[in-house]
């Protein structure tokens, strides 16, 4: 079967990667859900080892193709859709989730796995190498922004290994890193408001090269009590630890602060 990219796909083609993913997989008698199975190359060794195994793909063209190469496989169900539009809690279990996705479509994948969390396992995707980077990242590290905190409230995030550009067809301008997401069962700090933490991490990122005092614009009363509490006002942005983000954002709650 020609290898088709409508939907922006690029195609793990090196067998030693492939292995290698399948060999990190903890899937063994468990039911697993495949994000983009493409022509089933991966589908097929997970499903020798997985209790059950959905393949969500959006490429009608594609599903044809697995339902035919899986016709006589019990364990597999094949699902014809975007997965951005398929309700997770659908399947009524944890699940443990796989994919080689298009990278375009990374953070609102993201934001999809989080909304989703309590019925996942564990998720393995592959991301560029540098969304990886990004959402791993540590405090005061150049790659620590806005994802690193939004994911790691939620998550633990862990860069397995990286794969080389030329291990895809068609060949992407960057390298890729195959990943663990590891979700909490709660956050190891508890934002009194998740939506209002994170505007105010957005609004602290958003000017990152400043003070985060003149990045919050935080008012003096403000200043006064962080001061207080030990907080260095004169750290920007990218030194702020994620505990101390929460911190902020519960004491400034109840301020009027947006």
């Amino acid at each position: 079967m020609k290898q088709l990219h409508t939907f922006g796909q690029v195609f793990l083609i090196d067998s030693e990667s492939i292995q290698r993913i399948v060999d990190n997989l903890d899937i063994k008698g468990k039911e697993v859900l495949e994000v983009g199975s493409g022509k089933g190359v991966i589908s097929k060794l997970i499903a020798e080892r997985a209790k059950k195994l959905y393949c969500v793909e959006v490429d009608r063209r594609f599903c044809g193709f697995l339902r035919k190469e899986f016709l006589k496989k019990d364990n597999v169900e094949i699902i014809h859709t975007d997965i951005l539009k398929f309700p997770l809690s659908k399947l009524g279990r944890k699940v443990i989730v796989f994919g080689n996705v298009p990278y375009h479509i990374s953070s609102e994948l993201i934001k999809y796995l989080v909304g989703y969390r309590k019925y996942i396992e564990v998720a393995y995707f592959t991301f560029q190498k540098e969304f990886v980077q990004k959402m791993s990242a540590k405090v005061s590290n150049n790659n620590y922004n806005f994802l690193s905190c939004y994911v790691q409230y939620y998550a633990k995030v862990e860069g397995i290994f990286d794969i080389k550009a030329s291990a895809f067809d068609p060949r992407p301008k960057v390298d890729s890193t195959f990943s663990k997401i590891d979700f909490y069962s709660k956050p190891q700090y508890k934002a009194r408001d998740e939506v209002f933490l994170f505007k105010v991490i957005r609004k602290a990122f958003s000017s990152r090269r400043k003070k985060i005092a003149n990045a919050l614009d935080l008012s003096k009363s403000n200043q006064s009590f962080f001061e207080a509490k030990g907080l260095n006002l004169n750290l920007r942005p990218e030194n702020l630890s994620l505990e101390e983000y929460v911190s902020i954002a519960n004491q400034l709650y109840d301020s009027g602060f947006f």
